[in-house]
């Protein structure tokens, strides 16, 4: 069968980088995975990959598409072998308009939630200092799988190893933790210092995603070497702005193709290092890209609210309303009391992304009372549905439907949601 990837989305500006997963369902059969650049003879979409089903009689294709080495679009399908298959990396997903129910529920870890992609489908993973658990469905229930040894209090699901799948690195104060995925299990690696937050994307341009990790006042970049293997963090020099981090983001702020990081902090203002315009894995302090207000920062999401494909930021705030910062040409703008409906709820986790195929970034924001916001093409925020108290959330298919769920975490369990 031939596998196509094909985009609305123009190469390289919205498009600079692809990975492309088949894997047979039997989670004992074979996979392939890897990542491209789309440069040179492979400079544009749609792209072709020839598979053979070997012993395989059904298996399971995905492609994610990056920009400046963050993640912006999934698609996945099911492969019967019969005919042949598009993956479509499109602006705005297929339309799932419905009213938002909650599904099932599970006793979890309720720290963190975070989707991850591979071998045996979607998952969601969920962290805290006591344990952590891979949340997955089948029947219409969600079921809790428990990691070995990656209780923490950050983490982050990314590619380490270029194969395509989400692997994990989970952080305590004390130490940090690699975990590679096989199938829908998590088998712990390296260890490295401890952090309080932490993300990955593809700092030097090679096509591999790095990793930065933050504490106290400290940032490090861990270098991937393209296999999995990650350098010793290097400092990163952010001209003595960073005095507490809380929560970390990345991606193109300022539309030259570069990853840019943004570093929350508890009690301080915001800081934006951007990425070296020539991909050399520097970041450079850019003082006058955030406002420089006090702020104390629980949670970071990037999304575009206001459709001029640019990236803005949603901001959870401890013990303050939410907040929505607008791009304007590589400044982030506080344009809260716009966008927001007013009071703007308080939270301690936000995510964002299209749930209803309209293509406009939808907002849930996890709290004592979690509210699911719905976002318009005006680039507004309306109230659409109140959900269960929450601490953190996540979107993932758990159930390999071809639509987004909502993975609500809190008090010790899991609550799944879906159109």
């Amino acid at each position: 069968m031939t596998l196509t990837v094909d985009s609305d989305r123009a190469v390289p500006v919205e498009l600079d980088a692809i990975c492309v997963g088949v894997a047979d369902r039997d989670l004992g059969g074979g996979a392939f995975g890897r990542t491209y650049r789309l440069e040179g003879r492979l400079g544009r979409l749609p792209q072709t990959l020839a598979v053979e089903s070997g012993a395989a009689t059904a298996a399971l294709a995905w492609s994610r598409g990056y920009r400046g080495g963050v993640p912006v679009a999934l698609d996945a399908a099911s492969v019967s072998f019969d005919d042949d298959l598009t993956l479509r990396l499109d602006r705005c997903p297929r339309a799932h308009p419905g009213a938002i129910g909650e599904v099932s529920m599970a006793p979890a870890p309720s720290g963190r939630l975070v989707a991850s992609m591979g071998q045996g489908g979607a998952v969601v993973v969920a962290v805290d200092a006591t344990g952590a658990a891979v949340i997955d469905a089948a029947g219409g229930a969600l079921i809790a799988t428990p990691i070995t040894g990656a209780a923490g209090t950050a983490v982050v699901a990314f590619d380490a190893d270029g194969d395509c799948d989400d692997d994990l690195a989970v952080a305590t104060a004390a130490t940090m933790t690699l975990f590679t995925r096989d199938g829908t299990t998590f088998t712990a690696g390296a260890t490295f210092l401890g952090a309080v937050a932490l993300v990955a994307f593809d700092a030097d341009r090679d096509g591999d995603q790095d990793l930065v990790a933050g504490a106290g006042g400290a940032l490090a970049l861990y270098k991937n070497d393209g296999s999995g293997g990650f350098a010793p963090g290097m400092a990163i020099d952010d001209g003595n702005a960073v005095s507490a981090v809380s929560a970390l983001a990345a991606g193109d702020l300022d539309g030259d193709g570069n990853a840019d990081l943004i570093v929350g902090q508890a009690s301080a203002a915001p800081v934006v290092l951007v990425g070296d315009a020539s991909g050399t894995g520097v970041l450079t302090l850019a003082p006058a890209v955030f406002p420089p207000v006090t702020l104390v920062v629980r949670d970071l999401a990037l999304a575009d609210v206001d459709g001029d494909l640019d990236l803005d930021l949603v901001v959870a705030l401890d013990g303050a309303p939410a907040r929505v910062y607008v791009n304007r040409d590589g400044r982030l703008e506080d344009q809260s009391f716009v966008r927001l409906p007013q009071p703007a709820p308080t939270a301690t986790a936000a995510v964002a992304g299209d749930w209803d195929g309209d293509c406009a970034p939808d907002l849930v924001l996890a709290a004592a009372a979690s509210a699911a916001l719905r976002g318009g093409n005006d680039g507004l925020f309306a109230a659409e549905s109140a959900l269960a108290t929450a601490t953190a959330a996540a979107f993932g298919d758990v159930d390999d439907d071809g639509d987004p769920d909502l993975l609500l975490a809190g008090s010790g369990a899991v609550r799944w949601y879906r159109r």
